[in-house]
C-alpha cells in the first residue's frame, strides 16, 4: 500500500502544479498579476524510507524593490501626463484664430489706420467700432475659455481625491485580510497581488513610499512623511472650499502645499502655477490696452465737437479686467480722431492712436490699489517695457517652450515606467510559453504517478492470486 500512497501524493502534486499553472495562464492579462510558482518537497515515513511528494507551499514570484521603481515612477508620469495634456489644450487655445489677441490686435489697428485717409467717413468709423467690439469679445473669450478650464481641472481634483481615498481604505482594508489570513495561515497570494495593483494605482495619483512589514502589511507616506496608510488605518485627503489640499488623520488635520505629485499634485501646480499667472498677465493686457487707448481718445474730439470718451469700460481694476472689459463708445460719431474741435478731417488724434499698436506698455502702478500692485507685480513686470503685440508673443512663445518640455519630460517618464515594468514583469510576469511547458510536464508527471498506481494494483493482485 505504501507505493499506491506514494503514487497518490505523486498524483496530489502533479494535480497542484496543473492547477497553479492553469490559474497563472487564466491571469496572464490580469493588472499587477504576480505569477505563483508551486514548491515540493519530499515526504519521509515513519521508517526513515521515502513516502513520496508533498506541496511545501506556492510561492508568489514577486519583488517587492521592482515594484517600489513602479510606484516612484509612476508618480512622474502621473504628474507629466496631466500637465502636458492641459498645457497643449491651451497652447491650442492661445494660437486659436478666435480667441488669438494679436490676431484682433492686428485687425483692430488695420482699421484705425485705414481710417486715417478720410477720418470723417462713417464707413470707416463703423469698421473700428466693429473691431472694437471684436477685440472685447477676444478677451472676454479667452478670460471665459481659461475659467471653464479652471472649473475643469477643479472637477478632475474632486474626482482624483476620491479616487485616492477609495484607494487608500481598499489598501488599508486588504492590509487587515493580509494580516488576519498570514496569521491562520491561509494562502495569501492573489490577495497580496490586488493590494500591490492598488498601491500601483494610487502610485500614479501621488507620489508615495512604502514600508513592507514583517506581517505582510504595507505602511504608505507622502515623501514628506505625512502617513497615507498605517495597517488598516487610512487617511482622508480632502479639497477645502478655496481648493487648498489638506490629510485628515483621525481627528487632526495636517495641510498639504500641493507639491506631492502625481494626477493630483499636477493639477494643483497647473492650477496654481502656469494657468493662474497666465489669467494675471491675461488681465494685465486687457487693462493696458483699454487704459492706453482711453488716455488717448479723451484727448481728442468726435465729430460732435465733444471731448472724447473712454471707449472701453470694465477696467478699474486689473482684477478680472480681460473678463470684465467692455465697449462704451458703439457710436461711430463719437470716436474722437481730431485733435481740435469743429474739424471733422483732422486726423492728429486718430494717429497717436494707431501709433499705440508699438508703443511700449506703461502701467501707472499709483493708480492700482496695493492688492492689485502685489498680486499682478509679476505679470505687471513682464509686459511693461513691451508693445502688446509682443507681449503677446512672448507669451505664446513662453508657452510653447513649457508645452514641449513638459511634452519630452512626460514622454521620458512614461519610458521610464515602461522600463520599471518590464523588469517586473521578468520576474513576475506570466510567460504562456514557460507556462504551456510546465503543464505537458505536470501532465506527464501525473500520468506516471497514475502509471505507479495502476502497477501497485496489478501487483496487490498478483499477491493475492497466490493465496487463492
Amino acid at each position: 500500500m505504501s507505493l499506491i500512497n506514494i503514487g497518490l501524493s505523486g498524483l496530489n502534486a502533479a494535480n497542484a502544479g496543473l492547477s497553479v499553472t492553469s490559474h497563472n495562464i487564466a491571469n496572464a492579462m490580469t493588472p499587477g498579476f504576480s505569477r505563483q510558482r508551486v514548491c515540493f518537497g519530499a515526504q519521509v515515513s515513519a521508517g526513515s524510507q521515502g513516502a513520496g511528494v508533498g506541496v511545501s507551499s506556492v510561492e508568489r514570484m514577486a519583488d517587492n524593490y521592482l515594484n517600489q521603481q513602479i510606484y516612484k515612477q509612476n508618480g512622474s508620469w502621473g504628474f507629466n501626463k496631466i500637465s502636458s495634456q492641459y498645457m497643449q489644450k491651451t497652447e491650442s487655445l492661445l494660437n486659436n484664430a478666435s480667441t488669438n489677441i494679436n490676431t484682433g490686435l492686428d485687425r483692430f489697428y488695420a482699421a484705425l489706420s485705414e481710417a486715417s485717409a478720410a477720418p470723417q467717413d462713417i464707413a470707416f468709423r463703423q469698421t473700428i467700432v466693429s473691431q472694437s467690439e471684436s477685440m472685447v469679445q477676444r478677451f472676454n473669450n479667452l478670460s471665459s475659455q481659461l475659467d471653464g478650464q479652471t472649473k475643469q481641472v477643479s472637477g478632475q481634483l474632486d474626482a482624483t481625491v476620491s479616487e485616492a481615498n477609495t484607494l487608500m481604505a481598499g489598501i488599508a482594508s486588504m492590509n487587515e485580510s493580509i494580516r488576519d489570513a498570514g496569521a491562520s495561515g491561509k494562502s495569501m497570494t492573489d490577495l497580496l497581488d490586488a493590494r500591490d495593483e492598488s498601491v500601483r494605482q494610487l502610485s500614479a495619483l501621488v507620489d508615495v513610499n512604502t514600508t513592507y512589514n514583517d506581517d505582510g502589511t504595507i505602511s504608505l507616506s507622502l515623501d514628506k512623511g505625512q502617513p497615507l496608510v498605517s495597517g488598516s488605518s487610512a487617511s482622508v485627503l480632502k479639497k477645502d472650499n478655496d481648493g487648498s489640499l489638506a490629510l485628515q488623520r483621525g481627528n487632526g488635520t495636517l495641510a498639504l502645499d500641493g507639491n506631492i505629485g502625481g494626477t493630483i499634485g499636477g493639477l494643483v501646480g497647473y492650477r496654481d502655477g502656469e494657468l493662474n499667472e497666465l489669467q494675471r498677465e491675461l488681465d494685465v493686457m486687457a487693462y493696458s490696452f483699454a487704459t492706453q487707448f482711453n488716455e488717448a481718445h479723451q484727448t481728442g474730439f468726435d465729430l460732435n465737437g465733444d471731448p472724447g470718451k473712454a471707449v472701453f469700460g470694465g477696467v478699474d481694476s486689473i482684477d478680472g479686467a480681460a473678463k470684465n472689459l467692455t465697449l462704451l463708445v458703439d457710436d461711430p460719431n463719437q470716436l474722437a480722431f481730431a485733435s481740435k474741435a469743429g474739424e471733422p478731417g483732422n486726423s492728429e488724434n486718430l494717429q497717436q492712436l494707431i501709433d499705440l499698436k508699438n508703443a511700449p506698455v506703461t502701467i501707472d502702478q499709483s493708480k492700482l490699489s496695493i492688492k492689485d500692485a502685489e498680486t499682478y507685480q509679476i505679470a505687471i513686470a513682464k509686459l511693461e517695457g513691451k508693445s502688446l503685440n509682443n507681449g503677446y508673443t512672448g507669451l505664446t512663445g513662453d508657452w510653447a517652450i513649457k508645452t514641449a518640455q513638459i511634452e519630452a519630460d512626460s514622454e521620458a517618464s512614461k519610458a521610464l515606467v515602461g522600463q520599471a515594468q518590464g523588469e517586473r514583469d521578468s520576474i513576475s510576469g506570466v510567460n504562456l510559453d514557460e507556462e504551456a511547458a510546465s503543464i505537458m510536464t505536470y501532465t506527464q508527471m501525473y500520468q506516471a504517478n497514475a502509471k505507479v498506481i495502476s502497477t501497485a494494483q496489478q501487483l496487490f493482485d498478483v499477491t493475492l492470486s497466490m493465496f487463492r
